[in-house]
């Protein structure tokens, strides 16, 4: 791949990681909502994974919406209720894969390994867990920007040893079983939509290209 073709492909995955991310971190008001619909960047996504396109079709259902407005209310409700409870969907990926199904476990150990190998300094001040699914989509981004400012290739290939490793034993292992059980919590189109976006451009992403990065 030529060098020019690389890092527009490191960019692309750059900003779908980005959106990923800011779907879990931040809560969908109009402003938020305004910028994904002007922006265009749902339809730069349309076409690769049956599941991505299916979830691009429902948050297209709310967003270009003339009465986004009305729904705006609804949906910080929403987000509240799924990401931050009483009863929350858990976005943690110790909860998924740990013997005990708790919180700050071996899992969430490991990640933070993985970003301390990566050069980030981990903030113990920070409002959660280092496996949040925000924290872990938003390493992702991280190490897709580092690598398209990569000046070497030992320094490149460095970093996409990370992706891969990263991918296959961590986001693969969890991030389906958190999107499927926030497609059956909610009744939301947006909700559903975010589950089945971020479901299916992981595992296109993995298979089509995170896969091919270790030959």
């Amino acid at each position: 791949m030529e060098p020019d073709d690389f890092q527009l492909l490191m960019k692309a995955r750059q900003n779908a990681y980005d959106l990923l991310r800011c779907f879990f971190l931040q809560e969908p008001a109009e402003p938020f909502l305004v910028a994904l619909k002007n922006e265009n960047i749902l339809n730069n996504l349309i076409g690769y994974h049956k599941e991505l396109d299916e979830g691009i079709k429902l948050i297209s259902s709310v967003i270009f919406s003339p009465e986004i407005s009305n729904f705006v209310p609804g949906l910080l409700q929403e987000f509240t209720r799924l990401f931050v409870g009483p009863v929350p969907v858990p976005l943690y990926e110790s909860v998924y894969r740990s013997q005990t199904g708790l919180l700050m476990q071996q899992e969430t150990l490991a990640v933070r390994g993985k970003y301390m190998e990566a050069g980030l300094v981990v903030n113990p001040g920070k409002p959660f867990p280092d496996d949040h699914i925000g924290a872990e989509l938003e390493f992702v981004f991280y190490l897709c920007q580092k690598a398209a400012q990569a000046e070497d290739a030992k320094t490149r290939d460095a970093l996409l040893e990370m992706q891969y490793r990263f991918f296959r034993e961590h986001l693969v292992a969890w991030v389906p079983l958190l999107c499927d059980r926030l497609y059956e919590e909610t009744e939301s189109p947006y909700f559903k939509g975010v589950a089945k976006v971020t479901k299916g451009f992981v595992h296109w992403d993995y298979q089509e290209i995170v896969s091919h990065f270790i030959d």
